[in-house]
């Protein structure tokens, strides 16, 4: 599929790309949305699956105008989750009981009409003159687009939230990405996102860096990780220590709620670290140290009947309660 014909220069395509830091455009001639800065990139580098995860386009969204016919072209690309020569990683497959369902689609959404759900595939997808469309990129899969013929921008909204978590902030167990928690925080709370989940992330300091983006509020939801991991509590309030102080040195007035973990199936049991309860209260009392953070709890905000794998990752159902009520207490 060549992109020869596409006809939007790389600060228009920016201007239309929704709930990213920037784009970068690639050797094929494909741009991709990215959600993490370059410095970054110390913090997501340590396990194959971070660094597949951070390319990936969570919460992304094309949304414009066509001033004349347009086709958006699309291309998926194939990561590599093979760990670097001596790399020792996590084997996440031995601690997970159950295989994750990655499928998803792409939405795409015509102005006053229905969602329309499509194939995540490399295509091409034609939209006529005079229309106002949004384009929901894949949560967990890497995709390029370009566009060929004249589209104009829909204006972005002018603050950001910044959501920094694991799986269940990327987006995994939900399968149509208009739907996923951040995009429906997004349209809860009139903001735009920066989805910088990972799917099987631990609290991890080192992520946590000054991004160009201005930021008006931040939402933390880490742990259920770190508590089938970590060998200690006090490893974990340690860490989680020094994630918020990094949040306070780069954003030292920004509103900060930090998501306590949701229900999962094994609540019961009792790990390295203790209790789930013990691994909660490690969470919150780290925010006590710090000014403006407030604590939502994971707990009375799950559906524990609406997990998509019926153990870690809520449905659609389970997202749209928690982010109902997640909404309501973020500043």
């Amino acid at each position: 599929m060549g992109t020869e014909h596409c006809s939007i220069s790389r600060e228009n395509m920016f201007a239309l790309t929704h709930n990213a830091l920037s784009v970068e455009l690639l050797e094929d001639g494909y741009y991709c949305a990215l959600r993490f800065s370059g410095e970054q990139e110390m913090g997501y580098n340590s396990h194959p699956l971070y660094r597949a995860m951070a390319r990936t386009s969570a919460s992304v969204c094309l949304r414009f105008h066509t001033l004349t016919d347009v086709t958006v072209h699309l291309k998926r690309y194939s990561q590599s989750l093979l760990p670097k020569k001596g790399e020792k990683v996590v084997d996440f497959a031995s601690l997970y009981p159950r295989q994750l369902d990655l499928s998803e689609t792409i939405d795409l959404l015509y102005e006053g009409k229905d969602m329309i759900h499509l194939p995540l595939q490399s295509d091409l997808v034609s939209i006529e003159k005079g229309n106002m469309v949004s384009l929901y990129l894949p949560m967990h899969h890497r995709v390029g687009f370009c566009i060929e013929g004249d589209a104009q921008p829909i204006e972005k909204k002018k603050k950001t939230l910044l959501c920094i978590g694991d799986s269940i902030v990327q987006g995994v167990g939900v399968h149509h990405p208009s739907l996923a928690l951040c995009e429906r925080l997004s349209s809860l709370k009139g903001v735009q996102v920066i989805n910088q989940g990972l799917a099987g992330a631990l609290v991890n300091a080192k992520l946590i860096q000054k991004l160009d983006a201005p930021i008006h509020g931040i939402l933390v939801a880490l742990g259920t990780n770190d508590w089938s991991i970590r060998e200690t509590l006090a490893d974990l309030r340690g860490e989680m220590f020094a994630l918020l102080g990094r949040i306070r040195k780069f954003y030292p007035s920004v509103p900060v709620t930090v998501l306590t973990p949701l229900w999962r199936a094994d609540i019961q049991h009792t790990q390295k670290m203790g209790s789930f309860a013990e691994m909660q209260k490690a969470i919150e009392y780290a925010t006590y140290c710090f000014p403006n953070i407030r604590v939502a709890n994971g707990l009375s905000l799950s559906l524990r009947d609406a997990y998509d794998d019926g153990f870690i990752h809520p449905d659609e159902k389970g997202i749209r309660f928690l982010a109902k009520g997640l909404a309501a207490q973020l500043p």
